[in-house]
C-alpha cells in the first residue's frame, strides 16, 4: 500500500549502493564472481549505473538496456546521454569502440565477458565485468556460472521472477559456488510473498 516515490529518492539509492557495497567482497568472493543488478527503468539504470561510479570506483560497472531513443522529453535526453556515458566508460575500460550504432556487438561483448567464452575464457581481471546492470535484457536466456549473484530492485512475479532468479543457478563447484544469491531491496514483504506464491505455482508444495 505503500507509494513508489521513496524508491525514486537520491537517498533510497544511496542507501541501496551502500548495501550492495558492504557485502561485496563476500558475496563475490573477493571479485572471482559476477553481478547483476535489475532496476526498474532504464532512467533508474542510469542513476545507479552513476551511483556506482561515485561510489565503488574501483569496480568495473556497466549497464545494459534498450539503446532505442524515442526523443520524448527530458527522459528520453538523459537515457541517451547515459548510453553515451555507459558505452565511452566500457570502452575506456577494455580498450574498445562501440558507439550506440554497434550497440548490438557491445550487448554480446558483455555476454562473453560475463559467461567467460571466448575470446574472454580465463580473464584476467582487468577484462571482466563486476557488475551488469539491466532494466529487461539478459535477464532471460542467458546463464554463466561465473554469475553467482542478482540483486533486484524492481517488482516481479511468476514466470518472470522466476526466469530472473534463474540467472545465478548454474554451479560452479559445491565449495565457491553451491547456490546463487538473491538480494531484494524494492517492498521486501511483497516481493517475499511474490517468491513464495511463484515458486508455489511452478514446483508445487515442496
Amino acid at each position: 500500500y505503500l507509494p513508489t516515490e521513496q524508491y525514486q529518492t537520491l537517498e533510497y539509492q544511496e542507501a541501496v549502493v551502500d548495501s550492495i557495497k558492504e557485502k561485496w567482497l563476500t558475496y563475490s568472493r573477493g571479485n572471482k564472481f559476477h553481478a547483476m543488478f535489475a532496476t526498474s527503468s532504464i532512467p533508474e539504470a542510469v542513476k545507479y549505473y552513476q551511483l556506482f561510479k561515485e561510489r565503488m570506483p574501483e569496480l568495473k560497472v556497466t549497464a545494459l538496456f534498450d539503446p532505442t531513443i524515442d526523443n520524448e522529453g527530458q527522459k528520453s535526453l538523459d537515457k541517451e546521454d547515459g548510453v553515451v556515458d555507459i558505452l565511452r566508460d566500457y570502452n575506456n575500460m577494455f580498450n574498445q569502440n562501440y558507439t550506440i550504432p554497434t550497440y548490438s556487438n557491445f550487448r554480446k561483448d558483455v555476454s562473453q565477458r560475463l559467461a567467460h567464452k571466448s575470446p574472454y575464457l580465463n580473464p584476467k581481471t582487468d577484462e571482466q565485468i563486476d557488475l551488469l546492470i539491466v532494466v529487461n535484457q539478459m535477464l532471460t536466456g542467458f546463464d554463466s556460472k561465473w554469475v553467482n549473484t542478482l540483486y533486484i530492485d524492481k517488482m516481479l512475479v511468476y514466470e518472470h521472477l522466476i526466469q530472473a532468479i534463474s540467472r545465478t543457478n548454474r554451479i560452479y563447484n559445491n565449495v565457491e559456488k553451491p547456490f546463487g544469491i538473491i538480494k531484494y531491496f524494492r517492498r521486501p514483504h511483497t516481493m517475499k510473498r511474490n517468491i513464495e506464491e511463484a515458486v508455489k505455482t511452478y514446483s508445487g508444495d515442496i
